[in-house]
């Protein structure tokens, strides 16, 4: 019991000076390749302290656990995923609901393709719950934000327009991490489709 509780107690160590904010830096760019190489659960904490070329040691005093370094890692590109959607819009006035529609799926598109292990580290099982849905409805604001500025106007419920995309973006960023290229591609661009006539739908009712 004692094992079990000390293992629960055990946090991410955050840096306080420069030099320990680069080296965690390069321990979790080195996590995310190897992540997006060989999957979350394949993945070993020895084979990241070698990407890292640093030592296991000084890969544990900074993450105890691989969970604990794939939850790092997760909220540093959500972060990032959230900027970009915040960016979106911020730029996206004018168009229309089914063009905003389109623009959202590119940018996780791109998104994904600069950070490949955003799929593998979505995927996780072990997603604490309370940030998992912190993190979902901080998403979905996000989106009702684009859908908000569309011309002309979304008669539809913003909120759940915003959970319709935040789903197949779900799909899509999932239908990512299979190992079928090609149908991958046929898979998200009916995603895309079903989205634009939803969109066009909920336009067309104003």
């Amino acid at each position: 019991m004692a094992s079990q509780k000390s293992s629960e107690e055990l946090k991410t160590r955050t840096p306080k000076r420069q030099r320990g904010h680069d080296r965690v830096v390069v321990l979790l760019e080195a996590a995310a390749r190897v992540f997006a190489r060989k999957g979350y659960e394949a993945a070993t904490m020895t084979e990241i302290a070698a990407e890292a070329q640093s030592s296991i040691g000084s890969l544990y005093q900074f993450f105890p656990t691989k969970p604990l370094l794939a939850e790092a890692l997760h909220i540093d590109r959500l972060e990032r995923l959230k900027a970009g959607l915040q960016n979106l819009a911020e730029r996206s006035s004018g168009l229309s609901a089914a063009d905003s529609g389109e623009a959202i799926f590119d940018a996780l598109g791109a998104f994904i393709e600069e950070f490949p292990e955003f799929p593998v580290l979505a995927a996780r099982r072990d997603i604490p719950k309370d940030r998992k849905m912190r993190s979902r409805a901080e998403l979905k604001e996000l989106i009702a934000a684009v859908l908000r500025r569309a011309e002309p106007s979304i008669s539809d419920d913003i909120t759940l327009m915003s959970g319709i995309v935040l789903e197949l973006l779900r799909i899509a960023a999932a239908v990512a991490n299979e190992p079928d290229a090609k149908e991958d591609q046929r898979v998200v661009s009916e995603l895309r489709l079903m989205l634009r006539r939803r969109l066009e739908e909920a336009t067309s009712k104003t």
